[in-house]
């Protein structure tokens, strides 16, 4: 007669089980609604890098506050990095340590609670796995990167500062379907940064070559008191999460310095480019490299042929410890 031990052990086991294949079974079906919505589109894969210009004399040039246009565009997005919604410990709920069954405590049998591997979707669609080959706009990791020995140079340069580096994929629309995406990098003021703005990228007219429209500012602060130099508001998507109070006075000190913008450098370009060419946009302040690789959607993954057996979604029999 198995233990209790043993039972709980093969509940807690046979609940991962179901999970994991009905995690197969609603990345499948989104995969395959994802395939569908990229046909017929052209997508490009996008790489872009923004840094500093440490050696140049800005004070050789007239910037002057009555001379920006600054201002984040309606329909602005996020990047969005799988760190936010899928870490390597999350795969501890549904793996846990199986190396010794006789080690688990003994608990009440109970629903899967805590963080789980799959990101936030829309409401009304759960969750699901973010699928970095056919989802636009996600961050992709470094294996995908083709900037990392020029940033690797940059880096090591004294004359130039990284700011914002970043890769990722979408599908490439006219102007009035663009998406404009947020720049923000660089040091951290209050809730403001050293690099902010955006960028719109679309197709010209006869779709043989894709407009760079940058508007990015790179703004320098001193503490307190009140400024000329005003900067825009952030939007919702920019704005900071709430944070803990802090904890020793020191600390509290330094939440609480505000910092007002001291000069405000603009760059705001439109310029047509070629895909598969390396775009270098110049400006006394900063320097912008980028990138633009047509990319072609993979089709959907088959799925698994045990989940399409009848009653694959069910939950499996309790497994046999030995």
């Amino acid at each position: 007669m198995p233990s209790a031990r043993t039972t709980n052990t093969t509940a807690r086991l046979t609940t991962r089980c179901a999970v994991a294949v009905s995690l197969l079974l609603a990345t499948g079906l989104m995969n395959q609604t994802l395939a569908a919505e990229a046909a017929g589109q052209r997508w490009y894969q996008i790489e872009m890098t923004v840094f500093t210009q440490e050696t140049s004399n800005l004070e050789l040039e007239l910037w002057s506050p009555e001379r920006l246009s600054l201002g984040f565009p309606e329909r602005m997005r996020t990047l969005r990095p799988v760190s936010d919604v899928l870490q390597l410990d999350d795969w501890s709920v549904l793996l846990g340590d199986m190396t010794q069954p006789d080690e688990v405590p003994e608990v009440a049998e109970a629903p899967l609670v805590g963080p789980l591997p799959y990101a936030p979707a829309a409401a009304g669609e759960g969750f699901r796995i973010p699928d970095l080959q056919r989802e636009a706009f996600w961050q992709l990791p470094s294996a995908d990167h083709d900037f990392i020995n020029t940033n690797r140079a940059l880096t090591q340069s004294s004359q130039h500062r990284i700011l914002f580096h970043a890769a990722w994929r979408q599908p490439m629309t006219r102007l009035n379907a663009a998406t404009p995406i947020a720049v923000v990098g660089g040091r951290a003021f209050n809730e403001r940064h050293e690099l902010e703005g955006s960028l719109r990228l679309y197709f010209n007219n006869s779709e043989d070559r894709i407009v760079l429209e940058p508007n990015l500012w790179l703004s320098s602060f001193r503490s307190g008191g009140a400024s000329e130099w005003q900067l825009p508001p952030l939007p919702e998507i920019l704005q900071p999460e709430a944070v803990e109070p802090a904890d020793t006075p020191a600390a509290a000190r330094t939440s609480q310095e505000r910092f007002a913008p001291a000069r405000i450098i603009q760059m705001s370009q439109s310029r047509e480019a070629r895909s598969n060419e390396f775009h270098y946009i110049d400006h006394p302040a900063i320097g912008v490299l980028i990138q633009l690789t047509p990319y072609e959607v993979p089709p959907p993954p088959e799925p698994p042929a045990s989940a399409l057996q009848p009653g694959a979604g069910s939950v499996p029999p309790p497994l046999e410890l030995q």
